[in-house]
């Protein structure tokens, strides 16, 4: 392969990134391999595994699976595919249906990779275990929509083809596989562990492992076995098991060799934002094709928030009727780009700057987010020319790659997932995993954590000793309705979020202990019962404040959150309204987080209520008097993030981007809301959907929706359920969002 594709080695002592994996394939629609056994082989035991990353976000496709003949579309004997974004496998015996189960789980994330394991076992004695499908190491809980018979399997039958993907002569274009995959191995007679392929780093991650039989033929793989690694972009389709068993390839070419892999993640354009100016971008997120009956829709931002001196390339590839600019955006909305006249468009300003491009010229876009410097290039004579560096121009901290594309205007970008045209200018380096810097918190449950529990049981396994370190925790009965309790090993204050009430004292309620904290027998820490658990650190950007407040004059403290703050909540010991202080509500305004009778007025205006520098608040003179609690959060990258959103209002609604997958997000609309701040997690939704839901403003129990809730994904949140609390059309919400992993190690989910 060409030297100028960018992989950098991980950087030492940063995480534990698992074995290497070169090179994916890109199956981007009509594209697939076939082999069609000689030989039958086992029909009663199977195995495939592979890891992934889905470039689209239709919830359908046929991954792999056997037919009677390669023209028929009708008639899958074996079937492995997305449904509705559920997992499905289908076992067949002519047109009688002899098993069928489909995930729990909805794989829609397009922003990472994942690993399927999978087993086809007809002769287990339990129909339930017949199908086993594993995801990134943790065994799928699946709906058996037919019970699995112990029949033969159509597969590995001489004569009987097989397909990976499929192909436009065999499948309709709702089968078409969109998806990168890598490591592609399929077992005939044999059913290794999906611990043969990867395992669980020290961090919690599920990381690749390289399959220890690969090379060793029909004793590993079975007589039809084989296995995948792309290494040859000329012969995709070799197998590298050791049986030969090569696969012929329809409608693939060398460009659909890809260095996106779980070793070295790319970022590319994202589909999830929906927007009527947002483009649907195709060719696995490459390419951008402006809107003919919607100019409006025009530009696209990827996948990734940029925390390291990036590159990334656009090449025009037709005209149509608009124009194309390469650049950056954001998190407010600015853009920031480079226009085919040359120009520069600045969050509005437009400047001369450059030399113009047309269709077939490169132009790169570098950013160094530690400055806020922004540099353009145009490829000229096989070498990038800086058109210039435009020093500070951006001051956000949240910035992504973004693309402008109008009128059937196509570009095609490269964020280093294929041979750059030139060496990468100096001191940039692509836009990818491996370049990203490694993060201060390398595993957030240090600092970040929940835990479920039932029966008033207590905790006694916290990473940490809550009472050397400092600790809160937010405590909310799930089963009943019940009101929340916060308890800081600080102040040893205990009080509720869903009432204006003063200070609890409960003797029966939660007591800390050196490695966690005991339970009484207060009804509220009763049944089954959550628990969000934060560290007192100015690493993680936490602390816990006393203070003691006259009305009339404003009070300044100091803060050791490590910067400024973001997110805060204020308690008056004494009683009254919670008020809650985020970044987005600027230095003049509050929310009251109880929600008193369900009268929430939104957004409450009251001159310099809540400021804060590197290491000082400041609560407004007119907060009443009092003593209080203040517990303050700062933004810390690749563990926390206190941003806004703009809800839309459908089931294909708002993306929110981070640069972490969330494990925990807090949101609300700024208007009146009908309830107030909801809380959403991974713990008691593993997968997604997020259905789980329950509002810290009221004492309501855990409630489960209807619909498809919400995606927690590997570099943000997608909202899918329609609610005026937090998705209003139009509206503007707050969002406040803790990591499960830092977006460097982060798994799609």
């Amino acid at each position: 392969m060409s030297i100028l594709f960018d992989n950098p080695p991980p950087a030492i002592g940063c995480g534990d990134p698992g074995d290497p994996i070169a090179f994916g394939c890109l199956y981007a629609g009509a594209q697939s391999f076939q082999r069609t056994p000689t030989v039958t082989g086992n029909r009663r035991l199977v195995c495939f595994s592979e890891w992934v990353k889905k470039t689209d976000i239709a919830q359908g496709g046929m991954i792999f699976g056997y037919t009677s003949a390669a023209s028929q579309n009708s008639n899958f004997l074996n079937a492995v595919a997305l449904s509705a974004g559920e997992l499905q496998v289908s076992l067949s015996t002519g047109l009688t249906v002899q098993g069928t189960v489909k995930t729990k789980s909805k794989y829609r994330d397009v922003a990472s990779h994942s690993h399927r394991h999978i087993v086809l076992d007809v002769d287990n004695p339990i129909a339930s275990e017949r199908i086993r499908v594993t995801i990134d190491g943790i065994r799928q809980s699946v709906d058996i929509l037919t019970a699995v018979a112990a029949v033969d399997l159509w597969a590995n039958v001489a004569g009987i083809p097989f397909f990976v993907g499929v192909n436009s002569g065999f499948g309709s274009a709702n089968l078409y596989r969109n998806e990168i995959g890598s490591e592609t191995a399929w077992f005939d007679g044999f059913a290794p562990d999906a611990s043969e392929f990867g395992y669980f780093n020290a961090y919690g991650d599920w990381v690749n492992k390289a399959f220890s039989g690969k090379g060793e033929g029909a004793a590993v793989y079975g007589v039809n076995g084989f296995h995948l690694d792309y290494a040859d972009p000329t012969d995709l389709g070799k197998d590298v098991s050791g049986n030969g068993n090569h696969l012929s390839s329809f409608g693939l070419t060398v460009d659909n060799q890809v260095t996106d892999t779980p070793s070295k993640n790319c970022t590319t354009l994202n589909p999830l934002y929906v927007d009527s100016a947002k483009i649907t971008p195709t060719n696995g997120n490459l390419t951008a094709i402006g809107n003919a009956s919607n100019p409006a829709a025009n530009n696209v931002a990827g996948t990734h928030i940029i925390r390291h001196k990036a590159f990334f390339a656009m090449k025009p590839v037709t005209l149509g009727n608009g124009s194309f600019y390469i650049g950056l955006q954001s998190a407010d909305g600015l853009t920031y780009c480079y226009r085919q006249d040359g120009a520069t468009v600045l969050a509005g300003t437009v400047s001369a700057y450059g030399a113009a491009f047309a269709v077939g010229d490169w132009v790169g876009c570098g950013y160094a987010p530690a400055t806020g410097d922004v540099e353009f290039f145009k490829l000229v004579g096989g070498a990038w020319v800086s058109q210039g560096i435009l020093p500070a121009a951006i001051t956000a901290a949240d910035v992504l790659p973004w693309v402008y594309a109008s009128h059937q205007t196509r570009v095609d970008v490269n964020f280093g997932q294929r041979a750059w045209p030139a060496e990468l200018p100096e001191g940039y380096s692509a836009h990818n995993t491996p370049s990203m810097p490694c993060p201060d918190i390398l595993n957030p449950d240090d600092y970040v954590t929940a835990r479920i529990r039932t029966g008033g049981a207590g905790v006694n396994d916290l990473p940490f000793d809550p009472i050397t370190n400092g600790a809160v925790v937010i405590s909310h009965r799930l089963d009943i309705a019940s009101g929340w309790r916060v308890n800081d090993s600080v102040t040893g204050v205990v009080w509720e979020t869903n009432t204006a009430n003063a200070e609890l004292v409960e003797p029966d309620g939660l007591t800390f202990t050196a490695d966690g904290y005991d339970i009484g027998a207060n009804a509220a820490y009763q049944g089954t019962r959550i628990d969000y658990i934060f560290r007192r650190s100015p690493k993680a950007g936490f602390d816990i404040v006393p203070i003691s407040h006259v009305n009339g004059t404003s009070t300044t403290v100091p803060q050791k959150a490590g910067g400024v703050i973001g997110f805060a909540l204020y308690f008056p010991r004494a009683g009254g309204n919670r008020r809650l202080f985020h970044k987005a509500l600027g230095s003049n305004a509050y929310i009251r987080l109880n929600n008193n009778a369900g009268s929430d007025p939104g957004a409450i205006s009251e001159a310099g209520c809540f400021q804060s520098t590197a290491n000082t608040l400041t609560l407004g003179a007119n907060t009443p008097t009092g003593d209080g609690v203040l517990l303050v959060w700062r933004s810390v990258p690749g563990l926390s993030a206190f941003e806004k959103y703009v809800g839309k209002n459908s089931v294909n609604g708002a993306f929110v981007p981070f640069d972490f997958s969330p494990r925990l997000c807090m949101f609300r609309l700024m208007g009146a809301a009908d309830k107030g701040l909801l809380v959403i997690d991974t713990d008691r939704d593993q997968g997604n959907p997020v259905r789980a839901a329950h509002v810290m403003s009221n004492s309501d129990a855990e409630t489960v929706t209807a619909d498809d809730g919400f995606d927690m994904n590997s570099n943000g949140l997608k909202f899918r359920a329609i609610g005026s609390d937090y998705s209003g059309l139009g509206n503007d919400h707050i969002i406040c969002a803790w990591a499960e992993k830092p977006g460097k190690f982060a798994r799609a989910r």
